[in-house]
C-alpha cells in the first residue's frame, strides 16, 4: 500500500501558502500516476500556482515495485545503517521470504528515480553501476574540465543513456549489447557476490571491479 500525507508551504517567491503531498511510501503498480513523477524526475517537484516559481521538496520514502518485485528505500546519508537494520529486523519479525526481492538504499533523489528506472526496464543495477564506473573514468579523462561530479543512467526513446553531472553538459549513449555482454561477463562475479547488499552504487562497482 501507499501512505501519504499533506504538507502546507510557502512559496519561497511570493510566500503564497500551497499545499503538497508527501508519500512517505509509493506502491508504483497502485499509484500509477505518482510512480511516473518519479520516472520523470518529477516527484517532488512543486510549482506555485501565483507565481509560477519551480522547486523543490525533500523527504525519505519508501518506493514499491510489486510487478518488478524492488523496494528502494530514500533516505538521508546518516540514516542509512539504521535503515539496513530496520530491514533486516522487519523481515525476520513478519517470517518474510523476500529473497526473490531487489532491496535498496539510496541517500538522493536522482538516484532513487534511477532505481526505480531500472526496475521497470528489468536492468541489473551492479552492471549499470559497472558501466557508469567506466564511463565516468572515460570521461574524466576525456573532459577534466567538466568537473564531473555525477553521473545518473536513464532510459530515453528506448536507449540506454547516461547524464553527466558537472559544470559542462554532457551525455552518452550506452549499447545495449555492451549491458548484455557486461552481464554474462560478470556472471561468476556476482553469483559470488553479497546478494544481500542493499546499497549499490559506484563505491560498490569499484569494489567489485577490484575483487
Amino acid at each position: 500500500m501507499s501512505k501519504q500525507c499533506h504538507k502546507t508551504i510557502y512559496c519561497p517567491k511570493c510566500g503564497k501558502v500551497k499545499e503538497i503531498t508527501l508519500w512517505r511510501s509509493l506502491n508504483g503498480d497502485l499509484n500509477p500516476e505518482a510512480k511516473q513523477l518519479l520516472l520523470d524526475g518529477n516527484l517532488f517537484r512543486f510549482r506555485c500556482c501565483q507565481c509560477g516559481y519551480q522547486g523543490h521538496v525533500d523527504y525519505a520514502i519508501l518506493y514499491h515495485d510489486m510487478t518488478h518485485r524492488g523496494m528502494v528505500y530514500y533516505v538521508a546519508e546518516e540514516a542509512v545503517e539504521e535503515t539496513r537494520a530496520m530491514i533486516d529486523e522487519a523481515e525476520q519479525k513478519m517470517a518474510l521470504d523476500m529473497s526473490d526481492y531487489t532491496k535498496r538504499i539510496v541517500t538522493s533523489q536522482n538516484a532513487l528515480r534511477e532505481k526505480a528506472i531500472l526496475l521497470e526496464h528489468g536492468l541489473d543495477d551492479r552492471i549499470i553501476e559497472v558501466i557508469k564506473l567506466l564511463y565516468l573514468i572515460n570521461a574524466c579523462q576525456k573532459f577534466p574540465d567538466a568537473s564531473i561530479q555525477g553521473v545518473f543512467f536513464l532510459v530515453a526513446e528506448g536507449k540506454y543513456m547516461l547524464d553527466f553531472v558537472g559544470e559542462k553538459p554532457l551525455c552518452a549513449q550506452v549499447p545495449a549489447e555492451l549491458y548484455t555482454q557486461l552481464k554474462e561477463d560478470c556472471a561468476a562475479k556476482l553469483s559470488a557476490a553479497d546478494d544481500d547488499e542493499k546499497v549499490i552504487d559506484m563505491n560498490w562497482a569499484r569494489s567489485f571491479m577490484r575483487r
